[in-house]
């Protein structure tokens, strides 16, 4: 038995006793131990005994004795309480005190993990490093190879681009003679205007082509308006009837007169003269004077086709390009002043150089004997011709050349959907 079930009986047990003694001791209690037991009580009044006082006195024990047993009841509960939570807070304690060490080992072998994994990472970085380095010498050396190579590829190339293009320049410089005199005496038959902004349209055939002109205004010159407000004039309109095979078309501006700006130049396709038997596709070429500097574009359209944007050219203002004129007759007076004294003594150089050679137009004749065989002579129509038509000359197989566009400039863009160009045509 528990400690305190041992005092629980003991107290009992001591109360027990000191009721039987003080129910001995009492003096009012007579007690015949042969009550009951003779006859002649039988005869008489015995007075029982009186136990309302003692058992007040035990009810009163008891209930002393029931109190304290719960106050031990209650005063073991709260040691059994405390105990647990004694207990429970040893076994946190020591539950913590694992789990701190667990910790700590796992951080110890995370910490081994991972240096061992760091040196083996940068033991693979180093082999990686080492493994690229030998690449890239070797890549070098490859490319080194190659582009020596490569170099010496090109130093051939250039010294071939070299002697073809001057063979080219060579062959292109007489035909390129025959064919400014053509384009002079094209000019000169039609009575056409010259001037330092000028734009010419030629082609080789019976089929009417329209040279079609927008303004930096946004005014439009062609065949159906060929006066613009700033001075610019169509002032030849060539094969509107098949009159020629050499026609020309030209627009021109005044000297000194043409706006400054962006001037964009189209081509149209207005009519195959199916009398004339002229072929298609038709293919022109279009001479650019820009303040003295020419250029020279050439395509190819077929009846039927929209519109064709050939080129875009800048204009300088009239006071600009008045202003490098001066400049360039001031450099060629000094030229002849030098000539007629005898001193050469060169003048300096003026800022911008302005090209004033006017470059050879392309020989069209060779590209159409090039392309197309000869085609029979028409009937004769009632109205003469102009002028005769000469006869051509035998002239060798065209050998390649390059187009003036090649030589003095990019091409224009060909856009063949500009939105301010009219489409009905």
């Amino acid at each position: 038995m528990d400690p305190l079930s041992l005092a629980l009986t003991g107290v009992l047990s001591a109360a027990f006793g000191f009721g039987v003694l003080r129910l001995v001791l009492r003096r009012d209690s007579r007690i015949d131990l042969r009550q009951g037991l003779v006859a002649e009580g039988l005869g008489s009044r015995v007075a029982g005994a009186d136990f309302t006082t003692p058992r007040a006195e035990f009810d009163r024990q008891l209930a002393k004795i029931q109190s304290q047993r719960r106050r031990f009841e209650a005063n073991d509960t709260r040691q059994r309480a405390r105990n647990a939570a004694r207990l429970d807070r040893e076994e946190e304690a020591r539950r913590k005190e694992q789990d701190a060490r667990r910790r700590m080992e796992e951080a110890e072998a995370r910490r081994a993990e991972e240096e061992r994994l760091k040196r083996e990472a940068e033991e693979e970085a180093r082999l990686r490093s080492a493994r690229e380095a030998e690449e890239a010498r070797l890549a070098e050396e490859r490319e080194n190879a190659r582009q020596a190579e490569l170099a010496e590829i090109e130093i051939q190339r250039q010294a071939e681009v070299e002697a073809a293009r001057a063979q080219a320049e060579m062959e292109a410089r007489a035909a390129a003679e025959r064919s400014a005199s053509e384009l002079r005496a094209r000019l000169e038959r039609e009575g056409a205007s010259s001037s330092d902004v000028q734009i010419s349209l030629m082609w080789n055939n019976f089929n009417d082509l329209d040279l079609h002109v927008v303004c930096p205004s946004g005014e439009r010159i062609h065949g159906g308006a060929k006066d613009s407000k700033c001075g610019g004039v169509l002032d030849v309109d060539a094969n509107v009837k098949p009159d020629t095979r050499r026609p020309i078309e030209n627009v021109v501006w005044p000297e000194g007169v043409a706006p400054g700006g962006v001037y964009q130049v189209y081509v149209h396709h207005y009519k195959k003269h199916a009398k004339r038997r002229s072929r298609d596709p038709t293919r022109f070429s279009i001479i650019i004077n820009a303040g003295d500097d020419i250029r020279e574009y050439t395509g190819e359209l077929t009846a039927g086709d929209p519109i064709k944007k050939v080129c875009e050219f800048t204009v300088d203002p009239p006071e600009v390009r008045a202003a490098r004129r001066s400049q360039l007759e001031a450099k060629l007076a000094a030229a002849d002043e030098a000539l007629a004294t005898g001193n050469f003594e060169a003048p300096p150089e003026p800022e911008e150089e302005v090209p004033a050679d006017l470059p050879p137009a392309p020989d069209l004749d060779e590209m159409v004997a090039a392309e197309e065989e000869p085609e029979p002579e028409p009937e004769p129509e009632p109205e003469p011709e102009p002028e005769p038509e000469p006869e051509p000359e035998p002239e060798p197989a065209p050998a390649p050349r390059r187009s003036m566009a090649d030589r003095y400039g990019p091409q224009g863009p060909a856009d063949d959907g500009p939105a301010n160009i009219d489409r009905k045509f």
